[in-house]
């Protein structure tokens, strides 16, 4: 299958289920849960080290029906607003804010979260706390002026992104403008939280491949200039899932302050 024929995360239809057996459940093949669950979450605590991420609300902007990455921002911001442009992930998000049976289990990635911050046996708390600073789940769509019409959100201290630039974004220049629509959410000095996978080509869920942009760390950090962050922090790492299912060479994590409007 050609990269002109890989479906799109915003825009075609995805077994959220599935997504997340192949890639962040406890029993998936150890490589994906290190490289896409645990790295990232070890990495969110260092990147929240400097003290200069600071706020009360928070927007979240991530791929898949994720809510790991969220607990080591339970101890920094008051609320989350969380976005998502996938109809079934953010189904299976309301499911485990509705504690509804079967939903999915955070719990290998939780107990991580709180062992790191000393505090391993009330880990079901982590979650907890979670859900009570989520105030809203909302539909994103970013071909709209307003991404959340009919709700008008107001700019956030913080947007964090885990994967979601590069599932959304189908070449250079739609990224620069995804760049710029994040930069609008923000409060001029917010802080964007960046999670990303870096010279990319494509992941699976079920027999479908979906794109990944394949981008590199120059191209990042042009898009974050050119929508007015100045960068604070950037650590990039080497990747091992180069293989049919999943194809990407680097993971970045960058923390980047908004300087002004563009």
């Amino acid at each position: 299958m050609s990269s002109s024929s890989h479906k799109f995360y915003h825009l075609h239809d995805m077994n959220s289920e599935i997504l997340y057996d192949t890639f962040a459940r406890e029993s998936t093949e150890r490589i994906y849960v290190d490289e896409l669950v645990i790295i990232p979450l070890k990495e969110i605590y260092k990147m929240l080290q400097s003290g200069r991420i600071k706020g009360d609300t928070l927007i979240d902007l991530s791929a898949g029906p994720c809510i790991f990455h969220l607990f080591p921002l339970c101890n920094i911001f008051k609320e989350f607003i969380v976005l998502e442009f996938n109809d079934s992930c953010m189904k299976t998000l309301q499911k485990w804010m509705n504690k509804e049976p079967d939903v999915l289990d955070w719990s290998h990635a939780t107990k991580i979260a709180a062992e790191m911050e000393g505090c391993r046996v009330n880990w079901e708390e982590k979650e907890e706390d979670v859900r009570k600073r989520i105030k809203n789940i909302l539909k994103c769509d970013f071909t709209k002026e307003n991404p959340t019409d009919p709700v008008i959100l107001r700019n956030a201290d913080c947007v964090f992104c885990l994967y979601v630039l590069e599932h959304i974004s189908e070449n250079l220049d739609a990224f620069h403008a995804n760049v710029k629509k994040i930069a609008s959410m923000l409060k001029k000095g917010g802080c964007l939280l960046l999670v990303s996978v870096l010279n990319g080509t494509h992941y699976t869920v079920a027999e479908h491949k979906y794109h990944f942009l394949n981008h590199d760390e120059a191209d990042v950090r042009t898009a974050l200039q050119n929508a007015g962050f100045t960068v604070e922090h950037n650590e990039v790492l080497g990747s091992k899932l180069r293989n049919n299912v999943i194809y990407f060479e680097h993971m970045s994590f960058i923390c980047a302050f908004k300087n002004w409007d563009v």
